[in-house]
């Protein structure tokens, strides 16, 4: 009889517990807090900007990330108002660079983007738990070898704190084609043959950075020669870079970049082409040009009392395979 009356006792007050508990999966555990999508602590974003998706207008569309943290979707809609920041932008230069000034970032030029409003709306009960905001650029005459960044900050917000450490960003602008890019620098392994006089070739082997430059143009060294992005200078890639231009049909044209001087030679169908095919040695697609070329480079310029001195031709066949 006293476990009967003990169970009675008992049930109401579980019955009491189980009234009061909580659907903790529908209960905010973390505060709403604002920042900007970053990668590192630098708080840099790499936006690439893809050149086949050139508009009429010669702009390219890519996006800010505006987050909002939570365990869940934010409840109310609100507002975040940004501005250009001023910090971040020199603070990455000396923290990089220090006295290399040769190396410094840039500031991408007001007349080569836009920001159509400073005003980002975030809706209520948004499922992304972020929203994206479209910048425009205009990539022409962009160098591929420079770091361009749009400095954003917030400016303030109608709802919810920003979280401090985030709440700046440095927006890269970065170019890519179906050949190369820049988000992570884009190398192709040579393999080829250095044509000498009386059948006496060189076989020669190394990687080559390739720069994308248009839509369907990348840019080069010639030959063997290697660009090493820490030592490069503007002289060094203007003496010794070609472009490569492909057509809808893979066709490859070769031409100069800089100062250099080269010729594309007739070596047949499969040569001055871009394929994308497997060899029996390959497990998937891998992307290649075929070349066949010679080119020579300026010694000495000319002066006012002697003429311009070149380096011997070199005539090369190479075959260049994208590296993943």
């Amino acid at each position: 009889m006293k476990k009967i009356i003990y169970l009675l006792c008992v049930l109401p007050f579980i019955g009491f517990i189980a009234c009061n508990e909580e659907d903790f999966s529908a209960r905010e555990h973390y505060k709403y807090v604002i920042y900007l999508l970053s990668e590192n602590e630098h708080n840099v974003f790499s936006a690439e900007y893809d050149l086949g998706k050139i508009t009429e207008e010669g702009e390219i569309t890519a996006h800010l990330i505006v987050g909002c943290g939570g365990s869940l979707s934010n409840p109310e809609k609100f507002v975040v108002e940004l501005e250009p920041d001023v910090v971040l932008f020199d603070k990455y230069n000396r923290s990089n660079f220090d006295i290399d000034v040769d190396k410094y970032a840039r500031l991408l030029p007001e007349d080569k983007y836009q920001i159509e409003s400073n005003r980002v709306v975030f809706p209520a009960h948004n499922t992304d738990q972020y929203v994206k905001m479209p910048i425009k650029v205009r990539t022409e005459g962009l160098s591929p070898d420079s770091i361009y960044f749009i400095p954003i900050s917030i400016k303030s917000t109608s709802k919810y704190e920003v979280n401090k450490e985030k709440s700046g960003v440095l927006f890269r602008v970065t170019m890519k084609n179906d050949y190369a890019e820049q988000i992570t620098d884009t190398y192709y392994q040579l393999r080829g043959t250095i044509i000498g006089e009386e059948g006496n070739n060189t076989s020669v082997s190394t990687s080559k950075l390739v720069r994308p430059l248009t839509h369907n143009s990348v840019r080069l060294y010639a030959g063997s020669n290697t660009q090493i992005v820490t030592t490069a200078t503007i002289e060094d890639i203007k003496k010794y870079s070609i472009i490569l231009t492909v057509d809808e049909n893979n066709q490859v044209q070769i031409t100069p970049y800089g100062t250099i001087q080269v010729e594309q030679l007739d070596g047949g169908p499969e040569w001055n082409i871009y394929e994308e095919a497997k060899t029996y040695l390959d497990t998937k697609i891998v992307k290649r040009f075929y070349l066949y070329y010679r080119y020579r480079t300026l010694k000495s310029p000319a002066t006012s009392t002697q003429p311009e001195v070149w380096d011997n031709w070199i005539t090369i066949k190479e075959t260049l395979k994208r590296m993943e």
